[in-house]
């Protein structure tokens, strides 16, 4: 947006104003923005004529009936008409049956005025929306946030709309500059509309411009759709996807639900993130779009291509990154929502868990069997089983005997101890502790004031009721009240005192209460009369004139039962926030996010050091403070295989400590299935084996030599790697990148590499392509163009252009690794858990590209204080192949003696040397390498060189 600065004449503001009225009587619009405060009046603005606008693309036939589901259920005309919309009984293929008509509704601009740092316009509503709730004024506003984000609304003019109490890290508003990436374009006035550009190529970004319907503001039901520059849209969830790019025919729904991803398609899972990447063409260049919305939504994929969001609260509010890389977009994404958490690196060794050790016995099984085929085993769990009658804060000591010294015991050995904590606190036991300090602050989620409360559905504050795993019914805090955080957290310390724990795992927060709407909950009795069960009234918010699929996809089939979004949760007609300022109906799929900060600093407080907290309901911003796992998944090559998506799409949602169940939840296992999924999960970044009550074992030591085996080999790989997967997760949690990335965030411009999800990278260094099908007896797997090593062989393979790779697979295959020609990588040797492998001599991994050079970093601290980067407390070096001399760089060194002072580099590897050596030295003293023709690799011993010093290491090449 090139144009002249006024710097002071009235006469400048004045053209700048009649520039304004042409524009908009033009219909194309380009906006240019200045320094400032957002809400301020330019005094400086900088508005020019845009390049004539082409001519509009057809109108897009927009979905008002997306309940239909595609024809999956009818749709007549008389309820098509009921909405004001147009009904077709034989549409196309890929087209609605019911759809939104010209004059339906629209938004047109009154007024439209810069800001010192963008631009409002302000729009009254013309027509009536379709589902009532009419709100004739709007304010959209259009704020630059530096170069590379852009930030664009829709609000009322009072600001008294709901919105999300969760902090962004926006940065200041700016002026405009010739660096700033994006432009934006008005390009209807009539029925509002506009286009966010990419000034560098002239690619639109996002464009509303899709016809009737496309933008529709109400009180219960805001709707925007943008057309898509290309079909390569990742991200957008919680959701069990079949692809990591989206299919395009398909809406999904999101709202925090307790739904396993395997039982219902298209089901909205336990968390809410409304954030996706589109790859906009062959150049690779990238953009990533926000809605900051936490009400019940939904997102509808269109093979035009098209995207809508729908939601039925709040505002729109939407952020827009411009990359231009993959990479950069999520940084500039964590950068708003805030960068990931580091975790200690305990918790990247091998985890294990059970629901359903049911007594110490077996508990001491699991891990037995675990130590007796020399498994890695870093930490052991227990879930709810371990308390009494299900109560959190509790421990059923007549079936875990002195679980506190047992617990102790395994500390002692190096390993750490994470335990299970809920939500909820049973209401109608006489002085149990957790409930009596809640209802004494007023502490627990409560009816709305003016709400029908069913009868025994309270407690004496007015707390709702509901029944999760306790045996009686239940109150849930509030986590949104100061006050309960600081109870909960005393809590947590207090117990921590008759239990011992390393990190903490929160789980039914989405929340979840079971039976609800129902006759009665699953885990209810029987035979035990009458049932209990919380049926919520109706109303407009627990029965919103539009559900979104988070609800109408548990419609049943025959009609008999519709869906409410209080299914399987409380009541939406409830209150949170100090002096219940907040309807759950806004905050619902909040409730992980807010007991996450409590839950960690306390955490930190008990243990004394940097700890972790695995959380299952998440929202943008969760990765400040928790991890996450898949949910309750099954034992299924399915699930094995999706498992790589979800692992890609919270990466994505900067959430990168992320794993799922290894060998599944539900269902038994199988020893085919569970060895292949032990060697998935050894390259998940959170690797646990969990399973469910009621199955067979499957602890890796428990199904026999074949699982025991291959586990054991699987697993000291990935402790050899841990000192690299460690440096990407403190490079993510400063800069904010992914750790576990897609292929094409390396290699945008592979047209082969936008739709490869079976196969992942750490970092941009290492490539696994595991084993994901039964029987497999081949694995087929694809290389980007470059240099590639096999990591276990050393042998190298040089393409020009990408290209499948086949390789022959039977009961003794691990998953194929390549470690990419360039990298530098430091590995450390294995032990029975990190205590001890951290005190293991490094090897330097070099692997040469086809120029001969590599690089690399190496990070490490005491891998468990708390903001030791912050602090200076860490060591940093960078290693650097070039000319045939690797060379390491201290980049930062804590000036106190640290504790791992003694580490030292036994050996460098070096990968891809074409010639014989003449000669090579370390730090100028020779060396004799042991080089090996056959696969082109050299290894030269360091003779425990000090990891804090200087390294210098010089090869020459023999004369041919």
């Amino acid at each position: 947006m090139a144009g002249a600065v006024v710097n002071k004449s009235r006469v400048f503001i004045i053209i700048g104003a009649m520039i304004i009225i042409a524009l908009i009587i033009a219909l194309a619009v380009t906006l240019a923005v200045n320094n400032g405060d957002d809400d301020c009046p330019a005094t400086q603005p900088a508005v020019t004529q845009g390049p004539s606008t082409p001519a509009a693309p057809q109108a897009l036939k927009l979905d008002c009936y997306p309940e239909a589901q595609g024809g999956k259920r009818p749709v007549n005309e008389e309820q098509c008409k009921t909405r004001g919309c147009m009904f077709e009984p034989n549409p196309s293929a890929g087209e609605p049956g019911c759809y939104y008509k010209e004059g339906q509704y629209s938004l047109k601009v009154q007024q439209m005025a810069l800001t010192a740092t963008g631009v409002t316009v302000e729009l009254s509503q013309i027509g009536n929306a379709p589902f009532g709730g009419d709100i004739r004024n709007w304010t959209f506003s259009f704020t630059n946030h530096g170069d590379d984000m852009a930030r664009f609304k829709f609000d009322v003019s009072s600001g008294d709309r709901y919105q999300v109490p969760v902090p962004l890290f926006r940065p200041a508003p700016t002026p405009t500059s010739d660096s700033q990436k994006y432009e934006l374009k008005v390009t209807d006035t009539d029925n509002f509309a506009f286009q966010i550009l990419r000034k560098a190529t002239g690619t639109v970004l996002f464009d509303t411009s899709s016809g009737p319907g496309s933008l529709i503001l109400s009180d219960q039901f805001l709707q925007l759709t943008t057309r898509l520059t290309s079909p390569h849209v990742y991200g957008l969830g919680e959701h069990a996807h079949d692809s990591f790019r989206h299919d395009l025919s398909r809406t999904w729904g999101s709202f925090s639900r307790d739904q396993p991803p395997p039982w219902t398609p298209e089901a909205n899972l336990y968390g809410v993130h409304p954030f996706y990447t589109c790859v906009e063409e062959e150049q690779g260049n990238t953009h990533g779009v926000f809605m900051f919305n936490s009400n019940s939504q939904e997102y509808s994929f269109a093979p035009t291509p098209s995207l809508t969001f729908r939601t039925i609260g709040g505002i729109l509010d939407f952020y827009i990154f411009l990359g231009p890389s993959p990479e950069l977009v999520v940084q500039q994404y964590t950068a708003l929502i805030g960068r990931p958490m580091m975790p200690p690196y305990w918790s990247l060794g091998f985890q294990q868990c059970r629901y359903g050790y049911n007594n110490i016995e077996n508990l001491r099984e699991a891990v037995e069997t675990t130590k007796a085929y020399d498994i890695p085993h870093d930490v052991q769990y227990v879930d709810i089983d371990h308390m009494d009658t299900r109560k959190i804060f509790t421990v059923d000591n007549a079936s875990y005997p002195d679980l506190d010294g047992y617990f102790k015991s395994l500390q002692a050995e190096g390993m750490r101890i994470i335990y299970i904590l809920d939500p909820c606190l049973i209401s109608n036991e006489t002085g149990y502790v957790p409930y009596e300090r809640m209802k004494a602050v007023d502490g627990n989620v409560k009816w709305h004031p003016d709400a029908q409360v069913p009868a025994n559905r309270s407690d004496p504050n007015g707390a709702i009721l509901g029944y999760v795993w306790p045996q009686g019914p239940v109150v849930f805090p509030d986590f949104l009240k100061k006050e309960v955080n600081d109870i909960w957290a005393e809590l947590i310390v207090d117990h921590s005192k008759q239990l011992t724990f390393d990190g903490l795992w929160i789980d039914m927060n989405e929340p979840a209460s079971f039976g609800t709407n129902e006759e009665r909950p699953f885990n209810w009795p029987e035979n035990v009369r009458p049932y209990w069960s919380l049926h919520c009234p109706v109303n407009a918010l627990d029965d919103p004139p539009y559900r979104t699929k988070a609800a109408y996809l548990y419609d049943y089939d025959d009609g008999s039962r519709q869906g409410r979004l209080s299914d399987k949760t409380f009541c939406m007609h409830t209150v949170q926030g100090e002096g219940g300022v907040y309807s759950h109906y806004d905050v619902h799929s909040l409730y992980g996010y807010s007991q996450s900060e409590s839950t960690l600093r306390a955490a930190r407080q008990a243990t004394g050091q940097r700890s972790i907290v695995i959380s299952r309901s998440t929202f943008p911003g969760s990765g400040r403070y928790v991890g996450h796992w898949l949910g309750d998944n099954e034992s299924a090559w399915k699930d094995l295989k999706t498992s790589i998506i979800g692992m890609l799409e919270f990466n994505l949602f900067g959430i990168p400590y992320i794993g799922a169940d290894i060998c599944g939840f539900f269902q038994n296992t199988t020893v085919e299935l569970c060895k292949r999924w032990m060697q998935l999960g050894a390259f998940y970044p959170f690797s646990r084996n969990h399973n469910g009550i009621g199955f067979i074992v499957q602890g890796p030591g428990q199904l026999g030599d074949d699982v025991g085996n291959a586990s054991r080999d699987i697993m000291r790989v990935r402790y050899r790697l841990l000192p690299y997967l460690y440096l990407l997760f403190h490079q993510s949690h400063t800069q904010g990148g992914t750790v576990v990335r897609p292929l094409h965030h390396e290699f945008p411009t592979d047209q082969r590499a936008l739709a490869v999800d079976s196969q992942f990278l750490w970092g941009s260094c290492l490539l696994i392509s595991p084993i994901l099908e039964k029987g497999q007896t081949s694995l087929t797997y694809y290389l980007p163009a470059g240099k590639w090593y096999d990591y276990y062989s050393h042998r190298g393979v040089s393409l020009i252009e990408g290209a499948d790779q086949t390789q022959g697979v039977n009961d003794t295959s691990m998953p194929a690794l390549h470690v990419r020609g360039g990298c530098v990588l430091v590995e450390q040797g294995y032990a029975n858990n990190t205590h001890f492998s951290r005190q293991q001599k490094l090897t330097i991994l070099a692997a040469l590209d086809s120029e001969g050079n590599a690089r690399g970093s190496f990070f490490w601290d005491d891998g468990d204080s708390l903001d030791t980067y912050d602090k200076g407390e860490y060591f940093m070096t960078d290693l650097e192949v070039a000319n045939n001399t690797l060379t390491t760089s201290i980049a930062h060194r804590t000036t106190d003696t640290p504790p791992w002072a003694a580490l030292v580099y036994e050996k460098l590897v070096i990968l891809g040397v074409d010639t014989p050596l003449a000669s090579v030295t370390v730090n100028g003293n020779q060396a004799i390498p042991v080089p090996d023709a056959d696969t082109g690799s050299v290894v030269v011993p360091l003779n425990d060189f000090p990891m804090v010093n200087t390294l210098t290491v010089t090869w020459i090449s023999a004369a041919p």
